[in-house]
């Protein structure tokens, strides 16, 4: 397993685009990922975890127009609830959520994929507060991992739905978490 910093971001990258799996902080808690394209590695990191292989996972994306470009048009709601901290969204099917922290933005763009983003713990234990416990967790089973902070809030992101049967459209919360929806 190799250790990266935040600012190796292209080698970091290259793990990604090559189907590796990676350890990494996300916004809101420490994350397993991986490119969320790539059938055989999210099949790999849902092993590693334990999660169901027919389990949803959550894209991180560096801007709405990304989410556009890999899930498709995005209405005025899901626009605005994109653009909550912390909050993913259900668009056309696909839970997304928008990052817009400095290296982790800089990153999201660097991989120019959809990156996995699922808690680095094993499915249903207690979520993890740091690198180190991570890497004890997951020690040669994935590819790279990135030196970081310690993160002491432990909640994962808000996840929403759109009801667009309905007129007006209704915010349907899904998962309550960090992110404050209004």
């Amino acid at each position: 397993m190799e250790i990266f910093r935040h600012n190796d971001l292209h080698h970091l990258a290259q793990v990604v685009k090559s189907g590796g799996i990676i350890i990494y902080p996300t916004d809101t808690i420490w994350g397993l990922g991986c490119d969320a394209l790539n059938q055989t590695a999210t099949q790999k990191l849902k092993q590693l975890k334990g999660k169901p292989q027919d389990a949803a996972l959550i894209w991180l994306l560096p801007s709405i127009t990304a989410v556009e470009k890999f899930c498709g048009a995005v209405d005025q709601l899901e626009r605005r609830l994109l653009k909550q901290k912390h909050t993913s969204v259900v668009i056309h099917g696909q839970a997304v959520r928008v990052v817009r922290s400095g290296w982790l933005n800089r990153f999201l763009t660097l991989c120019g994929v959809p990156l996995v983003a699922t808690s680095a713990n094993p499915h249903g234990q207690p979520v993890i507060t740091s690198w180190r416990q991570a890497v004890l967790l997951f020690a040669g089973k994935t590819d790279a991992v990135v030196r970081g902070r310690k993160i002491y809030h432990q909640t994962p992101s808000t996840l929403v739905a759109v009801d667009h049967t309905v007129n007006p459209p209704q915010i349907q919360i899904l998962r309550a978490g960090a992110g404050n929806v209004r």
